[in-house]
């Protein structure tokens, strides 16, 4: 691209020589400025490159140099592809300067320079960040020296652009295609190092020289080494395996295993003896220690060739040593050191890699043997544990919206009463007593113990009418007569002659219960007159005659009645009202009983008229 743009053109003056370079000069200004118009005209229609103008850069950038931007100090610096180690996960992680933005095309002043972001560009001073000679070819950041590029793809690799060299044989500015891979290129694999604790998970015992290693009393809870069989492994040691390590007390390895490849995996063990410093263990079955998504294996129990020291002894509980820093020679500890990297594909930002519930939660993750495990085929399994407290309230959950979201409302949490009449009995057994809330709600004394009887539920209902009254339908009356009293109606037995009076009562055909019996409710008075004294009211007699009620192929109707027990002798004043029952006798519902009441003709009744207010029938159940 041609250079600024030129604000003021300097023509020619009074008195200035009449040469080439002064009559010149406004023409080169104007070319100039045209030039520049046109490479922006140029790039703009034709979306060639995309630019950053005028923008402060450090001063040791140049033009032609990839650069960053660095947001601590606001401008744009050498790029240089760094990466650091994290002292939280032990991973790689990326510096901002590998996050190379473009390319500084020219510089303006010392702090100042336009900065090509993409786009096909032409630039002169390429070799600011490249050797000579500058090969057509893809370019990467350089990881060694700040502002440079390189074409050997570096183990860290960012790519810049692509140099096609010039546009044509007339030309030998490089044309270059600007086009900085920002993507995070440790995604591509995430390189780790741990070092194992080298310590049995139990007791250990040092064995005689020759013999092998155990553990006893393994603890699971303790990081180190644990026996292969032990019940934490899930049965998935490998065929040969002596001890497994205890992952699950090594949290930042445990989250990052196993290894994407799992070929990618390497041990080192420095056994801090003759200061020889590390090797390699040989992997594999025919090898020392095995790796594989289970975990870290160790096939060897021989004597000296187990993963701590082997003159360890737990009872001793010796404390490590470490050697002055001016002490030759130096003391060396046991180190046993796993190495590895996890490709994108494994990477744990696109695949789950492990997979464990949180503390209290009431999922658990099974293998498909249903053990407990964490990587591998899993399979989740909600046991949601009862609390033994029971909840009150009548409030559940009672749909599933759209089989993501829980729906709750309303239900009958249970049913008490407070009738004598009604009875309820529930399921749930023992039930609960209304809480003092409960009761008040209902306005009810909290000082009431009420039963909530639950579960399913059933209501029986006991009719406290256990009497129930029938009026009578008169049908016969035998020289009885009807009187009206100080103005009271009644129905009279007249002195010194037989008279009777003959009812009706119609039992009801249901809702009276079983084993029905039934009495007539008599009430009486003697007549007055003259006559204040007390006197002994005459023998009434009763008979009755039940005519049941009728069967589907008919019933024979009763012909004659039957006495019934009826105490009427009472010494009573006259107008002085007496109430007198009958005894009982067995009646069923849809009976109609007929009946009758009567005076004798007897020379010894010399009382006076005997007057009947009120003749009704008590119909009862002993149910």
């Amino acid at each position: 691209m041609s250079g600024n743009w030129l604000h003021n053109i300097k023509h020619v003056t009074p008195g200035e020589p009449v040469q080439a370079d002064v009559v010149g000069r406004p023409d080169r200004a104007l070319t100039d400025r045209t030039d520049y118009l046109k490479d922006r005209l140029d790039a703009a229609e034709l979306g060639q490159a995309i630019f950053d103008y005028a923008v402060t850069v450090a001063p040791d950038v140049l033009p032609g140099q990839p650069v960053f931007w660095n947001y601590t100090t606001h401008r744009y610096e050498k790029a240089l592809a760094a990466v650091e180690v994290s002292p939280v996960t032990q991973a790689l992680v990326v510096l901002p300067s590998s996050d190379c933005v473009g390319i500084c095309l020219q510089k303006r002043s010392e702090t100042l320079g336009d900065i090509v972001l993409r786009g096909i560009v032409n630039i002169p001073e390429l070799a600011n960040a490249i050797a000579a000679p500058i090969a057509p070819g893809r370019y990467y950041l350089s990881a060694v020296e700040p502002g440079k590029l390189v074409q050997q793809k570096p183990a860290v690799t960012v790519s810049v652009c692509h140099v096609q060299g010039p546009k044509d044989n007339c030309s030998d500015v490089p044309r270059v295609v600007v086009m900085p891979h920002i993507r995070d290129f440790v995604d591509e694999h995430t390189h780790y190092r741990f070092d194992l604790v080298a310590r049995p998970a139990g007791t250990h015992v040092p064995p005689s020289v020759g013999g092998a290693h155990t553990i006893t009393s393994p603890n699971p809870n303790l990081p180190g080494w644990l026996p292969s069989n032990h019940s934490i492994f899930n049965g998935k040691a490998p065929a040969g395996a002596v001890f497994g390590y205890n992952l699950s007390q090594h949290t930042a390895l445990a989250n990052v295993w196993p290894p994407m490849p799992i070929q990618s995996v390497a041990m080192l063990w420095d056994k801090g003896v003759d200061h020889v410093g590390s090797t390699e263990i040989p992997l594999g079955r025919d090898g020392l220690a095995i790796c594989n998504i289970h975990g870290i294996w160790w096939m060897s129990s021989c004597y000296g060739d187990v993963p701590w020291p082997k003159t360890f002894d737990t009872a001793a509980a010796p404390i490590e040593y470490v050697s002055p820093v001016d002490e030759c020679p130096r003391d060396e500890v046991m180190r046993v050191a796993v190495v590895y990297l996890r490709m994108l594909i494994g990477n744990d930002r696109s695949v789950v890699t492990s997979l464990v519930p949180d503390t209290d939660s009431p999922i658990t993750v099974v293998n498909c043997d249903g053990m407990p495990a964490s990587t591998g085929d899993l399979a989740l399994n909600l046991n949601i544990p009862v609390d033994p407290a029971e909840a009150l309230g009548g409030q559940a959950f009672k749909d599933i919206i759209n089989g993501r979201r829980l729906k709750k409302g309303w239900i009958a949490e249970g049913a008490f009463t407070t009738s004598n009449q009604i009875t309820i009995t529930g399921t749930r057994g023992t039930p609960r007593n209304l809480t003092t809330a409960e009761k008040e709600e209902f306005g009810i004394s909290a000082v009431t113990v009420v039963p909530l009887q639950q579960g399913i539920l059933k209501i029986d209902y006991t009719d406290q009418l256990v009497e129930r009254e029938m009026s009578p339908q008169i049908i016969r009356l035998s020289d009885t007569v009807e009187r009206l009293y100080m103005d009271i109606p009644y129905l009279g037995f007249p002195a010194g002659q037989a008279s009777l009076l003959r009812v009706r009562f119609n039992v009801a055909d249901n809702n009276l219960g079983d084993n029905l019996t039934m009495k007539i409710r008599v009430r009486y008075f003697g007549k007055g007159g003259t006559v204040s004294t007390a006197a002994t009211l005459p023998a009434l007699y009763m008979t009755y005659r039940r005519l049941p009620a009728p069967a589907l192929t008919g019933t024979a109707l009763p012909t004659t009645d039957t006495s019934l027990t009826f105490n009427s002798v009472v010494a009573l004043p006259i107008d002085t009202v007496v109430s007198r029952d009958s005894a009982s006798f067995s009646v069923d519902a849809g009976d109609t009983v007929l009946v009758t009441l009567g005076r004798y003709d007897d020379p010894a009744d010399v009382y006076a008229e005997v007057g009947v207010l009120r003749i009704t029938g008590i119909v009862s159940s002993a149910t």
